[in-house]
Formats: C-alpha cells, structure tokens, sequence
C-alpha cells in the first residue's frame, strides 16, 4: 500500500500533520520516540513526500519578511522613501539568491502586530527583519519565542540581537569637524528625543567632536523637536535665530527636521548658505526641492538593505550575534558657507 498524502500518514498515525512533518523534517521539537514511530509507518506504507510540497517547504525555509509602517512617524513621504531605498538594497540579494520576499503594509500599530504574525503563523516565513527596535521591543520577544531568525536595521541601547546601522555617533564627529574647517564656532543641534537611540548617539558624537576642537557645549543652543512633524523644528529654528543673532550654522538630525529649518529661513529672510549654513542627515528628497541645495550626510540605505539580507541568510552559521556599521560620507552641495577670511 502507497501513502502519497501527509494527511493520511498523520490519520493512521494519530497525530497531527505538523508533528508528521516536524518528525519526518528531523526537527528537535520531536521526541525520539515519535519520530522513530513515524518514520516506521512511512517506510512501512511506502510514504514518499510530494516534491512540490517540498520545494515550496524549502522556499519557505528560504523566505524573507519585512512589514512597512505607514502610520506614526512613518506617516509621511520622506521616511517612507528611506524604508523603499532600504527594499531597494534587500531586493538586489534577494534576487541575487533567488529568495522569496513578503512585504506587507500596517496602516496602525495593531496591523504592525498581526503583520508579524502572519508572517511567522500563516506565512510561515522563518526569516525576518525588523527596524526601530526599542529596549523591551516586544518584536524581539516575540520572534525569539518563535524561535525566527532575525536581523534588526539599526539597534536599541541594549543589544542582543544581529543588526545593521549606520554609524551615527561618528556621522556627528564627522559634521562637527567640516563645520570646523569652515571656520564655523557657534553650531546649533535640532535633534529629535534621545529615547530613540540615533538621536542619543548623534548627539554624543555632536558633543566629542566639540570637545576634542576645544569648544564648550552650549545647551541653549542643544533643541529637540518632533520625529514627525516639522512645524515643530520650524519654531525651535525661529527661537534660536532670533536670540542667536551670531549663529554660524544648523545641524539637523532629520531630513524631516531641515524641512522644518528651511520654512522658517524662508520666512525670516535668511538665505541659507550665505547668511547662515545649514546641514542635515539624510538628504535625498530634500537636497533636490531647495536651493541651494543642502549638504548632507549620506545614508547608505541601499548597502545597510542588501548586507541585512546577507546577515540573516548565513548567520545559522555563527553562534555569534553579527554586526554591521555603514562607513557615512558628507555630501557637499551649497548650504554650508565659509567663514574663512582671506589674507
């Protein structure tokens, strides 16, 4: 008598058809004794697994997830193109090894939840990676449970997990010090709260690149704003231009942020790049809809996408928790003058 159907295996079995699959699969989960039962009854009726049942099993085991926000701080256009220029680097590995990918949408942070859940119980995707980890982030919780692979694009203070990151601490170091080489002395910060870990760590490097060019931090000129909206950063601008009339220049931590910087330029009569410098992160959307254009720290998002993808598809070969920190660059473009006098 030929088996061709699981099903029937498992019925003869008494037992369900996961624990038939897990069985014949060598999963750990499975007590001996049940998979030497259940390999006994498939040799004795002659069970041979359908090869499209496999493959598509394989394919699975292959399978990547990812789930895009699109409420929140991610309700607007420029971080939703920091989330597709990420894809866009996940989708040259995935296609490079031949992966399935399934993105889904969440419009709330209930739809986030069941996002993942329907990767991990329906979906069945064994691979995935998250963003914006928090400390406790019930993400991280809930796919170690499941015991899913995962891989996080950017890092909570505590760490214990594989991610990729830009390296915010030394873009920070990095602006401070081009900044210096223009002459520039008074520097503002517009970061957002430090709850989120980029911003603590950019306002560290803001503050060792200071003190290592011998100039005092000055909280008066320290502000946070909001994540989301820039009429925040807008006011906060205002303030610090009317109060600060020696101010040299403006580091924004967020391409949301300069938007905000730009409106209340425009509005005060303040021309960017001659009356006062302006430097932002990121840049894409922005440096393209202002002149001058503004320069920026480069994030690499495309090569942090396609490494996440390499980390997560070879780290069951390391007991280790693998990391990777992307090299920034500052791209040069006409908001930042010199205040370097001629002899």
């Amino acid at each position: 008598m030929l088996i061709v159907n699981i099903i029937k295996l498992a019925k003869k079995l008494n037992l369900s058809t996961t624990t038939v699959s897990r069985a014949l699969g060598g999963y750990s989960d499975v007590s001996e004794q049940t998979r030497s039962r259940v390999i006994d009854f498939a040799d004795r009726y002659n069970y041979r697994p359908n090869p499209h049942a496999s493959n598509l099993a394989s394919n699975k085991n292959k399978a990547v997830g990812f789930v895009i926000p699109l409420y929140g701080l991610n309700n607007n256009t420029l971080n939703q193109i920091s989330y597709f220029k990420f894809v866009a680097g996940m989708s040259k590995q995935i296609n490079d090894e031949n992966i399935l990918f399934n993105m889904l949408f969440a419009k709330s942070a209930k739809e986030e939840k069941e996002s993942y859940e329907k990767l991990v119980e329906i979906n069945k995707v064994q691979n995935i990676i998250i963003h914006n980890v928090r400390i406790k982030d019930p993400r991280v919780e809930y796919l170690n449970q499941k015991k899913i692979n995962f891989v996080a694009w950017g890092r909570s203070k505590k760490i214990n997990y594989s991610w990729v990151d830009l390296d915010n601490e030394l873009s920070s170091e990095m602006i401070v010090d081009y900044l210096i080489s223009k002459d520039h002395k008074k520097i503002a910060f517009i970061n957002v709260e430090e709850k989120y870990n980029f911003a603590f760590l950019r306002k560290k490097g803001f503050k060792k690149a200071l003190r290592k060019n011998s100039i005092p931090y000055d909280s008066s000129i320290y502000r946070t704003t909001s994540l989301e909206d820039p009429s925040f950063t807008k006011n906060i601008t205002m303030e610090l231009l009317e109060k600060n009339p020696d101010l040299d220049s403006i580091i924004c931590s967020t391409e949301n942020a300069s938007v905000g910087a730009i409106e209340a330029c425009v509005e005060l009569g303040i021309n960017i790049g001659k009356d006062i410098s302006l430097i932002t992160y990121d840049g894409p959307v922005v440096e393209s809809l202002t002149n001058p254009k503004i320069t920026a720290v480069a994030h690499p998002l495309e090569e942090l996408g396609k490494k996440a993808i390499e980390i997560l598809m070879n780290q069951h070969k390391n007991t280790d928790n693998i990391s990777y920190l992307a090299v920034p660059h500052i791209i040069e473009r006409g908001s930042v003058r010199s205040l370097i006098k001629s002899n």
